[in-house]
């Protein structure tokens, strides 16, 4: 199965996103890659060559890839889940990568700077693929923004999965590490992060 993440914009949290769901469903058994397409900053790759310099961690397989294409036509056969972590910005690499999956995420902050063009995004997407198309809420600042930003997303037809990921400097400080924004050092952040990987676990496996 491919799973893509895919924005408009960068800075809303996709990568972090990637990464976490790689390696939570990694920890529940599944053979997952992590195609990070981001050849020229290659982030999520090299947070997995963190990881593994962990030995208290459970390491994340990920390979590079110049081009989303390369990563659809790649031999992915030995894994049940192929995890794409697109590009910073909309392309025809982000189309190829939604039409290939099964599932599309869509990360988006609550602010309106964000909604905007992720919301564009999907409303591009949709109306040239045939998978499903997923929002999750990334770097909201209360209920209250997070409850609007849902509504607003809905009401347009689209699904948002349940939860959302606090702006919250114990993420970046994890993700630095090689950590998931699962494994921060604080609860309260690890429950929001597992309310948002427990959504998207539950769909993946319905799929």
């Amino acid at each position: 199965m491919l799973v893509s993440l895919v924005s408009q914009k960068g800075g809303v949290g996709k990568s972090s996103l990637a990464r976490t769901l790689a390696a939570e469903f990694t920890k529940h058994g599944w053979d997952t890659l992590l195609a990070d397409t981001d050849y020229q900053q290659s982030t999520s790759f090299r947070w997995c060559e963190r990881r593994k310099s962990d030995n208290t961690l459970r390491s994340v397989e990920s390979r590079l890839f110049r081009l989303v294409s390369d990563a659809i036509r790649a031999d992915n056969s030995d894994y049940d889940l192929v995890i794409l972590d697109g590009a910073p910005q909309s392309s025809k690499g982000t189309l190829d990568a939604a039409r290939a999956s099964t599932l599309t995420i869509i990360p988006t902050g609550t602010s309106v700077d964000d909604l905007e063009p992720a919301i564009k995004l999907a409303n591009e997407l949709s109306g040239e693929v045939d998978s499903k198309i997923v929002f999750v809420l990334m770097k909201s600042t209360s209920d209250f923004q997070e409850r609007e930003s849902r509504e607003t997303i809905e009401n347009l037809g689209f699904t948002v999965l349940g939860g959302a990921i606090p702006m919250k400097s114990g993420y970046i400080e994890a993700l630095d590490k090689g950590f998931a924004l699962t494994e921060t050092k604080y609860d309260s952040l690890n429950s929001a992060a597992s309310r948002v990987m427990q959504s998207a676990i539950n769909l993946i496996g319905e799929m």
